[in-house]
């Protein structure tokens, strides 16, 4: 078996243990991202201009596409551009992450979509009135829309922000299109965070604007579920991954007949279990955590509280 300290093995199992419409959308931002970096590298970046919103009407009938694959297109040049992209992804892994697990993959996938179609439509509406014409692309938008939902549905819990201290969801989310509008003047943005609300408000409703997108993915997260603040399971297997080996100089000493039918008891559970263990962890690395059964999460699970 591989390693699991190595960093590969690592990003594999945070990979593979994230929530399947969180995974998707990451993976597909981070790889178009990364492969326009490159092209810019051989000045052939210009092609990527094929995935963003030029919202006169002329250029979306020649380009229908665009409405889908624009929140996904990240031109963003510069170190700055960079540090943008990376916060637009963190901020993502944070808000839909905790949306995704607490409603279901198919509400994230399709509020994601959904919003930037929105966002699109508004753009090309005030295009075709002659306001606010620009070529609109990336992600900031879409994780203002899950950002604006998660905060209408939970709008008084408390978010840790870094020098800021615990602040409510929905000044979060007000603060966030403040600064939009102050710094960034995207219609598209304003209508997103807008749409994020609406969907949050149907889903109160009992009306699923994203059922279309139920059948994409076959396990779902429970529906309404109460939000629980205690570790994930990756969190439990990232401390388990990095336990402090030390922790076995704590035992007590004792006398050397006692560790010995100590261990004559313990060696073989002890190696069952890790051989299981490693079972598990190689079926993750090939086939991803969705593929574990109950009793082999059940296993992990005990094998990280032990640690």
């Amino acid at each position: 078996m591989a390693d699991p300290n190595s960093p590969s093995v690592r990003f594999r199992l945070w990979r593979n243990a994230l929530p399947p419409a969180l995974r998707l959308l990451l993976t597909l931002n981070i790889a178009l991202y990364g492969l326009w970096v490159v092209l810019m590298v051989f000045r052939l970046g210009e092609v990527f201009l094929w995935l963003t919103l030029n919202p006169l009407p002329g250029e979306v009938l020649t380009h229908p596409w665009t409405p889908l694959t624009y929140t996904f297109a990240n031109l963003y040049p510069s170190f700055f551009g960079l540090i943008s992209f990376a916060f637009a992804m963190l901020w993502l892994n944070w808000m839909g992450r905790d949306y995704e697990d607490q409603f279901g993959s198919h509400r994230l996938f399709g509020l994601y979509l959904l919003s930037g179609v929105f966002g699109a439509a508004v753009g090309i509406a005030l295009a075709t009135w002659g306001i606010g014409h620009a070529v609109y692309f990336g992600a900031w938008g879409p994780v203002t829309a899950v950002l604006c939902a998660l905060a209408t549905l939970q709008p008084n819990r408390g978010i840790g922000l870094f020098l800021l201290g615990v602040i409510p969801l929905k000044w979060i989310a007000i603060g966030f299109v403040v600064l939009d509008l102050a710094f960034v003047q995207d219609p598209t943005h304003l209508a997103m965070a807008l749409f994020g609300f609406a969907f949050a408000k149907a889903q109160q409703g009992d009306i699923d604007l994203a059922a279309w997108a139920r059948p994409l993915f076959t396990e779902q997260r429970s529906g309404y579920a109460v939000y629980d603040p205690g570790p994930s399971m990756g969190e439990r297997m990232k401390g388990w991954f990095t336990r402090d080996d030390d922790d076995d100089d704590a035992e007590p000493p004792r006398s050397r007949s006692g560790r010995r039918s100590a261990s004559r008891r313990t060696a073989q559970p002890r190696t069952d279990s890790s051989s299981e263990v490693d079972r598990i962890l190689d079926k993750i690395l090939e086939h991803g955590f969705e593929s574990l059964t109950d009793e082999e999460k059940r296993v992990l699970d005990d094998a990280s509280r032990r640690s």
